[in-house]
Order: C-alpha cells, then sequence, then structure tokens
C-alpha cells in the first residue's frame, strides 16, 4: 500500500558516502550498533552469525548521540543483498555486451587486455564466436574481431546506452555483465588497494554502473574530475568478478554506509509505505537503502 501523508517532523539522514533519505520521524532503519559490529568481528565467518540488527526509527535516532565516547560514528546500515529479479532473454551473453561496450574501437575490433587474455578468448569461444587476429596493435596486444559481429545480433537497433533489459536482469547476469567491464579495460581493478573503479566522461553511463554495482550488494563512490572532465566510480566487492582479485570472502554482508548526520527538514508531504514482506521493508534511494 501507497499512500501520500503531510507529515510535521521530518528529517534527512546523510550517510557518509554521500547518500541521503529522508523521512518522518517514524521511518525506521535496521542498523548496526558498536556491539553488534564488535560481535561480527569476533565472528570471523567461522560459525553460524545470529545477532539480530537493531530498530531505530527517526525519532530514536535523534534523541541519541550519532558518535561513541570515542568520537566513532555509532550506527550504520548494512548494504543490501543483491536483488533477485528474473532471468532475461538477451540478444547478446552479457558479459559480451559487458565488453564490447568500453572495449571496442570505431572499427568494430576488439583489444585483449593483459591478466585477461585468456578468459575473453574463452568466453567469446564458449558462445560460438570465432575470433580472428587483426594486423593492427594497441599497447602490445593485438586487435581481433569476432564474428559473427555482435552488432548482427543487436540490429536494427544498436543501442549506445547499457539497455534495461540488461541492467534489470538476473543476479548472475549482471554478475557477467559486471565482469565483461571491468575485462574491457586495463588496471580497473587494484590488487594493493583490493579497489575496482571504472573511469567515463559519459554521467548516464556512470549512473547505469552504480546501479548495477549496488544491486549486487556494494558501495559505490563516484567522483568527478575537473580537469579531465571524466567520472570515476570506485567500489570494493567480495563477490568473484576477476580472477586475479584477492578480497577476503563475505562474512555477514558486503559493505556498511554509517549514519553522519541527521538534519530537521521543514514539514512536508511524505509518501508511506506498506509491503507485504514479513518485515515491511523495502528499499529506496540509489544506494538500496533498506528502510520500514
Amino acid at each position: 500500500m501507497v499512500q501520500t501523508i503531510q507529515a510535521q517532523a521530518c528529517y534527512e539522514v546523510q550517510l557518509n558516502d554521500y547518500t541521503s533519505v529522508a523521512g518522518d520521524g517514524r521511518l525506521s532503519f535496521l542498523v548496526e550498533t558498536p556491539k553488534y559490529r564488535k560481535r561480527i568481528h569476533e565472528y570471523k565467518g567461522k560459525r553460524q552469525f545470529r545477532r539480530p540488527l537493531a530498530i531505530k526509527t527517526l525519532e530514536e535516532l535523534t534523541a541519541a548521540p550519532l558518535k561513541t565516547k570515542h568520537k566513532r560514528l555509532a550506527y550504520s546500515i548494512p548494504t543490501a543483498r543483491p536483488l533477485e529479479l528474473p532471468q532475461q532473454d538477451l540478444p547478446v551473453p552479457p558479459f559480451l555486451f559487458g565488453f564490447r561496450f568500453f572495449n571496442q574501437n570505431r572499427d568494430r575490433q576488439y583489444t585483449f587486455i593483459p591478466n585477461y587474455t585468456q578468459l575473453i578468448e574463452q568466453k567469446f569461444k564458449d558462445h560460438g564466436y570465432k575470433i580472428e587476429l587483426g594486423s593492427k596493435t594497441y599497447n602490445g596486444q593485438h586487435m581481433f574481431s569476432v564474428y559473427p559481429t555482435i552488432e548482427s545480433q543487436l540490429a536494427p537497433n544498436i543501442p549506445v546506452k547499457i539497455p534495461a533489459n540488461y541492467i534489470l536482469s538476473s543476479k548472475e547476469q549482471r554478475l557477467e555483465l559486471l565482469r565483461g567491464i571491468l575485462c574491457a579495460k586495463s588496471r580497473q581493478y587494484s590488487k594493493s588497494r583490493d579497489t575496482f573503479r571504472i573511469t567515463t566522461q559519459n554521467f548516464s553511463t556512470i549512473q547505469q554502473i552504480q546501479y548495477i554495482v549496488e544491486s549486487l550488494g556494494h558501495r559505490t563512490k563516484v567522483h568527478y574530475d575537473e580537469t579531465k572532465k571524466y567520472y570515476t566510480i570506485f567500489f570494493r566487492s567480495r563477490l568473484n568478478l576477476l580472477e586475479n582479485q584477492v578480497s577476503p570472502p563475505v562474512k555477514v554482508h558486503l559493505g556498511r554506509r554509517y549514519i553522519k548526520q541527521i538534519e530537521p527538514l521543514p514539514p512536508q508531504q511524505c509518501i508511506h509505505i506498506e509491503t507485504d514482506g514479513p518485515d515491511n521493508s523495502y528499499l529506496v534511494g540509489e544506494g538500496f537503502i533498506s528502510c520500514r
């Protein structure tokens, strides 16, 4: 059920990754307390973790300090689990579409990326494509073409953005799409920092990638370089995205956002939502933040 209500006491919750959620005082979150995070640290993934999250309304959060006695942020919101969406019938396998989207040049040729050459070659062959090496090289790597061409399978409308049916595909398909994007360029993963980064000058593409990454349960950060005029999205993952990844395994969840500040807002109309779920929770905002 969704209905509009006039709320008097309204607030904006500002999180440490610059996302925010606004609502009235009755809006509640499933939050981690310092004691909860301490138990996660002691747990170390060796046994089943059963401790429940605390339920805090905005009224309760505004009445309590948001920092501990050690001046650390007290409350955090775990990232949502990967969205479970239905399998899509896609014209091109998602890994190959993601790879093509960021790797193809004007001549419809591709470049093998160091560390992923065998993986890229195997992916094309597994899906029935024939690889033909070209005479041109880029950064010491041979350019190559594939037959049949991917464009022939996307015709007549060759997309210039990632189509909605790829973005709204199943978890496994979105994982493959993200893997293809990450294998399309070099240095998109740093082993020393265990961090992924994807760069483009197109903001709408960054927004689409942010949706894909966040829908898989990750927390992202987007940076804009005013000098070079490009956007970069950063994230970490404990899912197996690349062969050379050194990320530790998942313990309880993939990440968390800390509640940094809560600011009062003037009275305004709010949307009251009730769901059929057992805990009446739902996801809001670009970060898929769990509320109830």
